[in-house]
């Protein structure tokens, strides 16, 4: 018993000698009491910015955690100082100081996305200045325009800051939204915010945008995501105000190939976008002086000018109104044949005045039977199958287009009890 007593006092005393020269080497940090730690809390938010980020490279353990738990609790004033710390030559400090700041980035920014939700007139954002501008300021913008920054805040405050690198940026995002389009179930998908600032930024005259990097939306188009946002009759006026901008700046500045044209005449047409009719107008009026209009491969065929035309027509037949027709009346003598890019028999011929013809009816709200389109098969997405539209013979052809000048001529003369009122 007395031996046992004996060793057990001698190590205890080796015990604490090995403590205390581990405590002497700095092996070991001393920790506080939880009292202690309430006190050094309470302390250390009486201390400057700057002794707070000295304090990450304390020796004290729980010193270093009290000063992070305090930064984390400050606002934008702290921030470039742990900006700074992050380029110490300590490593301690160095970590510490990168955790800080993106925690402390993320915290400030959602603050200040709140205010701005909040429809708080002194919080700006980066880049809004410019989208309040084109699109105007309500809730459902600032909605919108948060959502953007969130997915895609380093393409639009390049935007702002450094548009040179905009090309680069936007070719990079919109190629890995064309992978996430390909291989859905290995990312993420397309967010409305994301299509929205590539739309958004795609549309600014004073960045330069490559025709590489415009091609890349043609995938972006395409995504189901895209698609129910443009669909949501409650929500998608924002998202609709930035789509149409982007049509009406790319168009103005001659940014689309034909390829390019065609596609976003078809998705206007599949989405039912008003806006749609801005670029069939174009399309159109482009035929009287065409600088160059490309042949490519839709639908595994080939598009070639006249029947861009075609879909054209069929565009403004379904999201255009009366105004359009004055637009159509040069096509109703245009006897081009384009039945043979179609695959069509040679018994059945489909002229370009024909679709314009056809559209021109459906804009009048009247019936394209009654006007011999007899074999006329419906389309959801182009409101007819183009394979459709055309005559068996020469002679209903004729006969159509004498009801159409005959139909005309009937709306502009005065009706007999008119005129006698007239005469009255």
């Amino acid at each position: 018993m007395l031996a046992w007593k004996t060793n057990h006092n001698l190590s205890s005393r080796i015990f604490g000698w090995a403590t205390s020269l581990l405590l002497l080497l700095g092996l070991i940090v001393p920790t506080y009491a939880q009292e202690d730690i309430e006190q050094l809390g309470a302390h250390l938010k009486e201390a400057t910015g700057e002794e707070l980020v000295q304090k990450l490279g304390a020796n004290d353990f729980d010193v270093r955690e009290a000063a992070e738990a305090e930064i984390l609790t400050r606002g934008e004033e702290i921030v470039s100082l742990v900006e700074a710390a992050c380029k110490s030559p300590d490593p301690e400090v160095r970590i510490r100081a990168n955790d800080i700041y993106r925690q402390l980035s993320i915290r400030l920014r959602d603050e200040r996305f709140e205010r701005f939700l909040s429809m708080d007139k002194k919080t700006d954002l980066p880049g809004w200045k410019r989208f309040k501008e084109q699109h105007g300021d309500s809730p459902a913008n600032r909605k919108l325009y948060v959502e953007m920054l969130r997915q895609e805040w380093e393409l639009l405050v390049a935007l702002e800051d450094q548009p040179h690198l905009i090309d680069y940026l936007f070719y990079q995002r919109a190629n890995k939204m064309r992978g996430n389009f390909q291989f859905p179930n290995q990312g993420q998908g397309v967010s409305e915010g994301s299509a929205a600032a590539m739309f958004h930024a795609a549309s600014q005259k004073d960045v330069r945008i490559t025709q590489p990097a415009m091609e890349q939306m043609r995938f972006l188009m395409a995504t189901p995501q895209l698609s129910g946002s443009l669909q949501d009759p409650e929500n998608n006026k924002p998202l609709l105000s930035v789509f149409d901008h982007w049509l009406r700046a790319n168009i103005e500045m001659g940014r689309f190939t034909s390829e390019m044209r065609f596609v976003v005449l078809a998705t206007c047409m599949r989405e039912h976008l008003p806006s749609g009719v801005i670029l069939a107008r174009k399309m159109l009026d482009d035929r009287s002086n065409p600088l160059r209009v490309e042949e490519f491969t839709q639908f595994n065929v080939g598009i070639d000018s006249d029947q861009q035309m075609m879909y054209a027509m069929l565009a403004l037949a379904k999201l255009g109104s009366r105004e359009d027709l004055k637009i159509l009346k040069p096509f109703l003598d245009d006897e081009t044949a384009i039945d043979a890019h179609l695959g069509i028999t040679d018994r059945f011929t489909t002229q370009l005045r024909d679709v314009a013809l056809l559209a021109s009816i459906k804009l009048m709200g009247e019936e394209p039977k009654d006007y011999g389109f007899s074999r006329l098969a419906t389309d959801p997405s182009f409101l007819y199958n183009v394979r459709s539209i055309g005559f068996l013979s020469q002679e209903e052809r004729t006969a159509a287009f004498e009801k159409w000048e005959q139909s005309r001529k009937e709306e502009t003369e005065p009706k007999p009890d008119e005129s006698t009122a007239e005469t009255k």
